[in-house]
């Protein structure tokens, strides 16, 4: 029946418990104990209830204990099986009257329970085999929708150690916190780095591709034929910059600019302008380590003490110009040693240039560098017009989303001095998106630098104007509420009471308090 079923099967499950401690606890500590269902294992032997044995007692039975698991394998499992057969006839024979089990014994076909019991048992263990299968399957399919979802068709890069380009590059620890090594370590980290790759492009020029063996997935090659379709006539960025107003400029700057346009256009022919980007954005974020530097310096000695508002805002330009570097990398702008080396080293040269420029006239250095930007702006301007169709069907990276649509646009907002804070956010959906915003990024720039040439004029950040607005406008709102108040005056020292009184009630926490309040909140 089903109760002698149930009587029996515990018993067998206890038996059985115990002797699976036995035999998992017999080469632990005689000290050691583990509670085993109603049982308590005592120096690898299982005891009944929670007595615990003397010393010698314990010793003895883990003597035993040990003894028997010296046997094999095969010799333990069967003494297993002898013992819970015992068990399972006891608890029969003392559980089932005769009668019953004479009945048993007469109905029953053994043979056929038997073969009954393996199939079932069959079908168990593919049922498992099944429901295993079926959830790890299940489970691969959410990981990887899920990674789709998170970066696009851009999900693969997600995966790969710098997680932010395929093919790694300049950056290499763009993602690694902390502090940076010593000048030493550093230098022959990199040279070594950088020989390496040197030697490999030399050996074989021909060959000299990007090398994504080495990470954990590669760019499908629906992105890859896109991202080689992409062209940049440099004729056409000529003529835009001819057709639009001219920056004023004293020709001892404008010569260098003119040859450095003419030699990033031998350098960088239309088939590469995701190469010729990168080159770009490595230079362009020197001229703001170069006024931090000098503003620095400036200040140290005493000189010029009311820049920090202009470092700030310098910073934010360069941090605008540190996203762009990092688009570029992930789409491989980096991936020849060539191009590193010549970008890295041009950097370099225009970061002492722009120093020097600042020495003789920080007027001249701001001017050289809105030069280059509103060239950028117009190389920009010329490729996302002239690849809209490819750009659109290309799927945004995720370093260009976490900038332009990530949670903190604190810094996204400092660079724009020529528009109110929070009036940009800029939309994502696709390449187009981003190139599109970068280029206005630059012109926002290019408005910063002519600023910047203009005698004793205030740079200030938008998030700055709004603070200052804030309290000008608290300081305003104070005044006519004091100055109503004194009106009352002539009404008498009671009616002066009683305007108080009531004012006191509302009228300061509508104006003063609230003001105050909107400055805290802000800060």
């Amino acid at each position: 029946s089903r109760e002698v079923v149930d009587v029996v099967a515990g018993r067998v499950e206890r038996r059985a418990r115990v002797m699976m401690c036995a035999s998992s606890r017999a080469s632990a500590p005689l000290a050691s104990h583990a509670r085993c269902g109603r049982h308590v294992c005592v120096g690898g032997y299982p005891t009944r209830g929670h007595h615990r044995h003397d010393d010698a007692s314990l010793r003895r039975r883990g003597r035993r204990v040990r003894a028997s698991t010296d046997d094999t394998d095969d010799a333990t499992a069967s003494t297993t099986r002898r013992r819970s057969n015992m068990s399972l006839s006891s608890a029969f024979d003392k559980s089932v009257p005769d009668d019953v089990k004479a009945k048993i014994a007469s109905e029953s076909d053994v043979e056929a329970l038997r073969a009954t019991r393996d199939a079932a048992r069959r079908a168990l263990a593919s049922a498992e085999l099944a429901y295993a299968t079926a959830a790890l399957s299940i489970r691969e399919m959410e990981k990887n929708a899920a990674s789709e979802a998170n970066a696009g068709a851009f999900g693969s890069m997600d995966e790969i150690g710098c997680e932010r380009s395929y093919y790694g590059g300049t950056y290499i620890d763009v993602e690694a916190q902390g502090v940076p090594k010593g000048l030493g370590a550093m230098a022959s980290d990199n040279f070594v780095r950088e020989l390496r790759a040197m030697v490999t492009e030399i050996r074989a020029p021909a060959m000299a591709k990007p090398d994504t063996s080495g990470t954990t997935a590669e760019m499908s090659d629906s992105l890859r034929a896109k991202l080689d379709a992409l062209r940049l006539d440099a004729d056409a960025i000529w003529d835009r910059e001819a057709n639009r107003e001219q920056v004023a400029a004293p020709w001892v700057i404008k010569a260098p600019y003119l040859a450095l346009c003419v030699m990033l256009d031998k350098m960088f022919d239309d088939t590469r302008p995701i190469q010729r980007f990168w080159f770009l954005e490595t230079v362009a974020r020197m001229p703001y380590f170069s006024y931090t530097s000098m503003l620095t310096l400036y200040e140290i000695l005493g000189w010029w003490r009311r820049g920090s508002e202009l470092r700030r805002v310098h910073f934010a330009e360069e941090w605008n110009e540190y996203h762009h570097l990092l688009i570029m990398e992930s789409l491989g702008g980096d991936a020849l040693w060539r191009d590193r080396f010549l970008g890295q080293h041009a950097a370099l040269a225009y970061y002492i240039i722009l120093i020097t420029m600042w020495l003789v006239s920080p007027a001249l250095a701001y001017n050289f560098s809105e030069l280059i930007e509103a060239h950028a702006v117009d190389t920009y301007a010329q490729f996302v017009d002239q690849n809209e169709e490819v750009l659109k069907s290309m799927p945004p990276s995720r370093i260009a989303r976490e900038y332009y649509q990530g949670a903190d646009l604190f810094l996204f907002d400092e660079f724009q001095t020529s528009r109110e804070a929070r009036s940009r956010r800029p939309e994502i959906k696709s390449m187009y998106d981003v190139f599109s915003n970068i280029r206005d990024d630059e012109g926002e720039h290019v408005s910063t630098m002519h600023a910047c040439q203009i005698p004793d004029a205030i740079i200030n950040s938008p998030n700055a104007v709004n603070a200052k607005t804030a309290a000008i406008g608290a300081l305003v709102a104070a005044q006519i509420w004091f100055s109503r108040v004194a009106e009352t005056g002539a009404l008498g020292d009671a009616a002066l009471d009683d305007e108080l009184m009531s004012r006191a009630d509302w009228g300061a926490a509508d104006g003063i308090f609230d003001a105050l309040f909107n400055l805290l909140h802000f800060f």
